[in-house]
């Protein structure tokens, strides 16, 4: 998997290691669904026993029987935009993380997001607004949050877009990276696919 991938996912998952476990990928494996849009908009629904979302129909899937040593055991999914970067490839993933004690998804997004905003370089908040994800049938209140940070000196600058969830002891983040140069349908569809996300 590229680099450009890896650091996105690297980044949520050096964040959220502290009080969480890792998780188990076997559960990821999922099918997708046409949406049955003829358009340059066309999307697919992810779903498997644990989560859904709709991401591009174009975009590529990678699940864990595909991922290399470098993927975060926590990743259960990414999808990326099927037309590469030479910076930085658009890409939404999944992570889980087992939690020690079950709490509200809202309670979630803020110990994240305070972490991120401690353990990141150059991080800084553009968007944070509450919003409702599914989780079981149920609407739980979250937050949807945009950001621009990286994980090193070396690394450019990138775009991050996340919804949380919980549900009993799992915390899930979907999260979106692309590039501050992406066009806007691109970052339109990745926060579309965020804010898609649900829990089953």
């Amino acid at each position: 998997m590229p680099k450009k991938i890896f650091l996105s996912l690297l980044i949520i998952t050096t964040i959220f290691m502290g009080g969480c476990f890792a998780a188990d990928q076997s559960a990821s494996t999922g099918s997708t669904t046409d949406n049955g849009q003829n358009t340059g908009n066309a999307t697919k629904t992810y779903s498997n026993n644990q989560f859904s979302f709709s991401f591009p129909a174009a975009w590529d899937i990678i699940e864990p029987k595909d991922f290399t040593s470098e993927i975060p055991r926590e990743t259960l999914v990414v999808v990326r935009n099927n037309i590469k970067n030479d910076t930085f490839t658009a890409n939404i993933n999944v992570v889980m993380n087992d939690l020690q004690t079950s709490k509200s998804s809202l309670d979630y997004a803020k110990e994240i997001l305070n972490r991120q905003r401690t353990g990141l370089l150059d991080y800084k908040e553009t968007k944070r607004e509450i919003a409702n994800v599914e989780v079981g049938g149920q609407n739980q209140e979250t937050y949807y949050t945009e950001f621009e940070a990286r994980l090193n000196q070396t690394d450019p600058v990138t775009k991050f877009v996340q919804t949380y969830a919980v549900k009993d002891k799992a915390g899930y983040i979907i999260m979106g990276a692309y590039s501050l140069q992406e066009n806007t349908t691109v970052t339109d569809q990745v926060a579309n696919a965020v804010k898609s996300f649900k829990i089953n």
